[in-house]
């Protein structure tokens, strides 16, 4: 069974995502199909958010945060109870 998902987009960046779609042979709604089961697949988002939102450098500059010398320690403290 399949389902339709709606979202808004500028109409102007709808256009710009369609012709970029249409130069790789893709429509579409066949490339939101993979990125679905990519982002799936890997859990997350599947490529690199290389330019960060304000948002988002706020909040990496924020001291609101836990560091770790290596991700042994960072899953040693995720495993405390």
């Amino acid at each position: 069974m399949t389902n339709q998902v709606h979202f808004r987009i500028d109409e102007e960046d709808k256009e710009k995502f369609r012709i970029v779609m249409q130069h790789v042979g893709l429509e579409p709604n066949e490339a939101y199909r993979i990125f679905v089961k990519r982002a799936i697949e890997v859990g997350g988002i599947p490529f690199e958010v290389a330019d960060p939102s304000s948002q988002l450098e706020e909040a990496i500059k924020s001291q609101d945060y836990i560091e770790f010398e290596n991700g042994e320690e960072g899953l040693d403290w995720l495993n405390e109870e």
